[in-house]
């Protein structure tokens, strides 16, 4: 590892660890340590295209579904160790510059096809299936990275030039898991999120349909993205679902951070605000 990489993981490590730590004190916390090492790994192989990467994957798959302590600590642990993961990779950002506004809709429209369907599933099913497809897509994502070179048609199709292949949906996996470990409350854990999987890439699509300038957020997106998320918010939560919708729309318009992640953030502290 380069120092870099080491400031990474120990930061990602150590900060995925104090959040358990703190949420749960010294219960099961030798457990943690495994999962806070591996997890604090796997972005930084992911990035360096190491075969490593796989081991990592491997042992970190094992050990969240043995069953050996609860599956919200594991997504606790991982959430944050991929969030600061996210934030300081550099390969991992997101970038903006001279983006194809034709790429961007394509983009935005097959994350509304996945949001969907990671919706279906949590309606229906449990949070270890959705940990289990989060995984399963950064696998795939990876080995078409490494090894897609006859798949360049597909890649160019789906991903902005200049950056690693798989990052924007990395970005929306981490604001996933971030929502599943630190909200219980299914109608908010539902309402977040559609903000994040279904609104967010709504907002993209009606901004370019109209504005026409990539990586500018326009009042016409921020719109769409309120009216979409207030559908779900309304449902669950009358009028309170016109301040969360409200509230998660500023949070996508002015986003200092990778929106994807930002949006996840802001949901979890107004489920801290209103519901704890």
């Amino acid at each position: 590892m380069k120092t870099n990489n080491f400031l990474t993981f120990a930061l990602s490590f150590l900060f995925s660890y104090l959040v358990y730590f703190l949420l749960h004190n010294v219960y099961l916390y030798y457990y943690a340590i495994p999962i806070a090492v591996l997890s604090s790994s796997l972005l930084l192989a992911y990035a360096s295209r190491r075969y490593y990467f796989y081991f990592v994957f491997a042992a970190l798959l094992t050990l969240v579904f043995s069953g050996v302590f609860p599956i919200k600590f594991s997504f606790e642990i991982i959430s944050i160790s991929l969030l600061v993961q996210s934030l300081l990779i550099r390969k991992l950002a997101v970038k903006t510059n001279s983006i194809s506004s034709k790429l961007e809709i394509r983009r935005d429209l097959v994350q509304i096809l996945i949001g969907g369907i990671f919706l279906s599933i949590f309606v229906f099913s449990y949070k270890q299936v959705l940990l289990a497809l989060v995984f399963l897509g950064i696998l795939v994502a990876h080995i078409i990275y490494v090894y897609g070179r006859k798949m360049n048609k597909l890649i160019k199709l789906l991903e902005r030039d200049g950056v690693i292949f798989g990052s924007g949906a990395i970005s929306m996996a981490v604001g996933a898991v971030l929502l599943l470990g630190f909200i219980n409350r299914f109608d908010f854990l539902f309402f977040s999120l559609f903000s994040l999987l279904i609104s967010d890439p709504i907002a993209t699509v009606v901004g370019l349909k109209i504005l026409k300038k990539p990586g500018r957020k326009s009042i016409s997106g921020s719109t769409a993205f309120f009216i979409s998320s207030l559908i779900p918010g309304v449902i669950f939560f009358g009028l309170f679902g016109f301040i969360f919708a409200f509230i998660l729309s500023l949070a996508e318009r002015f986003s200092p951070i990778d929106d994807n992640l930002f949006i996840a953030v802001v949901a979890i502290l107004l489920s801290l605000v209103f519901f704890i």
